[in-house]
């Protein structure tokens, strides 16, 4: 069996789950070894599948040389999708930031090996000894959410043109989405995001200064290394987008205790303060700040209902679902009272 955040799971289910995304019908060890003979990464060992995570299908594979960590995309993937991402990842290791490095075969990054009539579309990455926080179960102290914010701030001083990327989770996209699958909430939930989406409607998102963000700096892409080194992972839905989508994301994820209100607010209060001391914010930015927060948490509902109302949600999934309700829960006027003061109001 298997435990994160107080939750157990089947591991044997769990990894059944995760072959179906790449419709596996061989023994990965078989792959394994094609990689590693690709990639001249010594004689195989064995594979230990990463059991979190969306869409793609991640596991760490050690040989005589080393232990590496292996990317095969899903099955849904376009090739235009694997270059994309492929692409990110190359931006980001030009970065003075935390993460890991990305091998090559033949001077390309993407490799594919084809067995029983299936491609396999893949990637290799320097495998990173330590855990995320997610798989840790911890929220990052005051050092580590400094650190994170940092590397963030790093981010989006990149002068990066990307090419965009339709994310169903980012909170920019957030009115087409709820268009798309509000009838799968329950009543509660749907009165309450439909609050929300008024109050998103009304923003002006053009007067946000967007930069190169990640998009998904959360527990589980925010690595601790044995040597307490942080890492950054997994640039798969970077655009460039308002920069508070990153700070809103981080801050209704990495801070948040559902036990404790008073810790998750000094912990979002903090991301916000660290984060001006790189990159100064504007008025307009902190006045909506709390809008962003909330439809970070309401795009998690809105997915994970989707995914219940079609039987494919994952005890992962029902986490964060509870993550979100009670990241609503926490945000009211009392909750944001002195955490996004504006300029004009300081003096």
């Amino acid at each position: 069996m298997y435990i994160f955040f107080g939750i157990w799971r089947c591991e044997v289910c769990m990894e059944q789950e995760f072959k179906d995304r790449i419709n596996l019908n061989t023994d990965l060890n078989t792959i394994s070894k094609e990689i590693c003979n690709d990639y001249d990464l010594g004689e195989y060992i064995s594979d230990t599948i990463i059991t979190v995570g969306y869409e793609d299908f991640n596991y760490i594979l050690e040989t005589t040389k080393g232990k590496y960590c292996v990317k095969i995309f899903h099955k849904e993937r376009t090739d235009e999708d694997c270059k994309n991402y492929i692409d990110r990842i190359v931006l980001a290791s030009e970065m003075d930031i935390n993460t890991p490095k990305l091998y090559k075969t033949n001077n390309e990054s993407e490799c594919i090996i084809e067995m029983n009539g299936i491609k396999y579309r893949l990637c290799v990455f320097e495998y990173i000894d330590g855990n995320s926080f997610f798989d840790l179960g911890i929220i990052p102290n005051e050092n580590e959410i400094k650190e994170i914010v940092r590397q963030m701030a790093i981010i989006h001083k990149q002068q990066l043109n990307s090419e965009f990327i339709y994310d169903k989770w980012a909170i920019v996209n957030f009115i087409e989405e709820f268009e798309d699958k509000k009838q799968y909430l329950n009543e509660r939930d749907y009165k309450k995001l439909s609050e929300l989406l008024m109050q998103f409607k009304n923003i002006d998102v053009k007067r946000l200064p967007h930069a190169f963000t990640h998009g998904d700096i959360i527990s589980t892409n925010v690595m601790k290394d044995n040597n307490g080194k942080l890492w950054i992972i997994d640039f798969a839905v970077s655009n460039y987008l308002p920069r508070i989508v990153d700070l809103a994301v981080s801050s209704c994820n990495l801070c948040l205790n559902p036990d404790s209100v008073k810790e998750t607010r000094s912990k979002t209060k903090m991301i916000l303060k660290e984060y001006e001391k790189y990159n100064k914010l504007t008025d307009y930015e902190k006045e909506v700040f709390p809008i962003f927060f909330d439809i970070a948490n309401a795009m998690g509902i809105l997915q994970i209902s989707y995914l219940i109302s079609q039987g494919e949600a994952s005890e992962e999934d029902r986490f964060w679902y509870n993550e979100s309700e009670r990241g609503l829960e926490f945000s009211d006027k009392e909750f944001w009272k002195d955490i996004c003061v504006k300029e004009e109001n300081k003096r």
